[in-house]
């Protein structure tokens, strides 16, 4: 698993993940990803375009960012997940937590009203 964040503005950042979000890809990952979003409330999109596989601890890390940043007044939204991750994604029901767009100018669409 790999992670690159790029600021693209006050409280805003792009984060691209690559790789498997399984328990190996999360533990690689998941102390960076909350330090460059929570505690400074940053409202972030996700790019998961090179994510191919989605496991459970991977849904967890997504989910506990989201509901850290709702209570700094941030949003997350994915976008650009593949076709095997989507299948993921809606089996357990993940859009009714955070967006999840197809592009992403609709991720930024998505967290900008958190940001007004």
């Amino acid at each position: 698993m790999e992670m690159k964040v790029a600021s693209l503005g006050e409280r805003l950042v792009r984060v691209t993940l690559a790789g498997r979000l399984d328990t190996l890809g999360v533990d690689r990952v998941e102390t960076r990803f909350v330090a460059h979003l929570v505690p400074g409330g940053n409202n972030a999109i996700i790019d998961l375009s090179e994510v191919d596989f989605v496991a459970s601890m991977g849904i967890r890390m997504l989910v506990s960012a989201a509901r850290s940043l709702r209570t700094r007044h941030a949003k997350l939204a994915l976008y650009g997940a593949q076709s095997p991750v989507l299948q993921v994604f809606d089996a357990v029901a993940l859009q009714k937590i955070m967006p999840i767009c197809s592009t992403e100018a609709e991720a930024l669409a998505a967290v900008a009203s958190a940001a007004e």
